[in-house]
């Protein structure tokens, strides 16, 4: 190679070698700004707030209960407001407002059918002990029977829920009795009757379920009622304690209003109140809780949508950042190459020199 030709090849290659030191030098800027832009994301990740549940022992309140003693009824009261006073008014009065609660019955009638299909059907058999029977309604668990038995109540609850059922007809209504079958549903608890007569075997039951092709069964199912209870002028009488707690509440009960009915605000002459002891409880505070479990839900959902937003990013930029790693070795290793080729023109060139000095010397 001439000395004219090293030395273009020399500058062609210092020219590849400061390019490739240029844009190595330019990755690695994008480098950093791709390292600043994660820890930007990992600083707002440490900033979130992370929500944390409620407990549902950090929310109560505090309720008062009586016992109603014109009707033995249990009553909760949930609200209760002081009434402004009228001019010439000496005795503060309260509207108050809660629940009553008293023990009520489900009452349901249904027929089985023996061998059939669907929800209906039943089958009665001869338990394993040869002595007593079980029946077994839409294939569920065994049941045992047991009577007949007198069940006193049960035909008033009965005949409501035939009426319910919207047979209005009384002349319909089967003979209840006072005799039944019983057997309960052991994972509802909800008890079932079949009428009979009085020493009316199991078997003849069967016979009269297979001629007759079904069995009438009534339920019963006792539960706790709730209705609405409110007083608009109650006295309230506050404990001597200190405490502030009220101790009793006097009010007129029902019977003292014109055909029963208070909503007519007519009291019958001579009306009499009648004062009940207050009994305060705190109690779970459903509402509160349920409130708060819905804003943490909302908090919490919100939260996991910036987390998975700040690893999509994340996770975008690692790539970047590999994508730019591979493309940072490809230009180290052009430059090595570079810087190798460049050492041996350099070494064409330095023997070009020494020739020609040896030439002309």
């Amino acid at each position: 190679m001439g000395m004219a030709a090293s030395q273009a090849r020399y500058l062609s290659l210092t020219a590849r070698k400061t390019n490739t030191e240029y844009e190595g030098q330019q990755v690695n800027q994008q480098r950093t700004a791709l390292a600043n832009q994660s820890a930007g994301l990992f600083n707002q990740m440490l900033a979130l707030e992370v929500p944390t549940p409620p407990m549902a022992t950090d929310y109560s309140k505090t309720e008062y209960t009586f016992v109603d003693t014109s009707s033995s009824e249990n009553i909760s009261l949930d609200s209760i407001y002081m009434n402004p006073k009228a001019p010439g008014d000496t005795q503060d009065t309260y509207t108050v407002s809660g629940y009553r609660k008293e023990a009520s019955v489900i009452s349901n009638i249904n027929n089985i059918i023996p061998g059939g299909e669907g929800n209906n059907s039943y089958h009665i058999s001869l338990k394993d002990d040869n002595k007593s029977y079980q029946i077994s309604v839409n294939g569920g668990t065994n049941m045992t029977i047991s009577g007949p038995n007198q069940y006193d109540g049960l035909t008033q609850y009965f005949a409501d829920a035939e009426k319910a059922g919207g047979n209005t007809d009384e002349s319909t209504y089967p003979q209840l009795g006072d005799y039944y079958f019983k057997y309960t549903n052991p994972q509802t608890q909800v008890e079932y009757y079949i009428p009979a007569e009085k020493d009316m075997t199991v078997e003849e039951l069967i016979t009269k379920g297979n001629e007759e092709g079904f069995l009438k069964t009534y339920s019963a199912q006792s539960y706790t009622k709730e209705e609405f209870f409110h007083i608009d002028d109650a006295i309230l009488t506050k404990a001597t304690d200190g405490t502030g707690r009220y101790d009793y509440i006097s009010f007129y009960p029902d019977d003292q209003y014109v055909n029963g009915d208070p909503s007519t605000g007519q009291l019958i002459e001579g009306a009499k109140r009648i004062t009940c002891k207050l009994t305060q409880q705190t109690v779970q505070d459903d509402d509160a809780y349920n409130a708060a479990m819905e804003t943490y839900t909302a908090k919490k959902a919100l939260y996991d949508k910036t987390v998975a937003e700040i690893d999509a990013q994340t996770t975008m930029i690692q790539q970047q950042d590999k994508t730019l790693e591979l493309h940072l070795d490809q230009l180290d290793t052009e430059q090595q190459a570079i810087q190798t080729e460049l050492d041996a023109v350099k070494k064409v060139i330095d023997k070009n020199i020494e020739e020609t000095f040896k030439t002309f010397a």
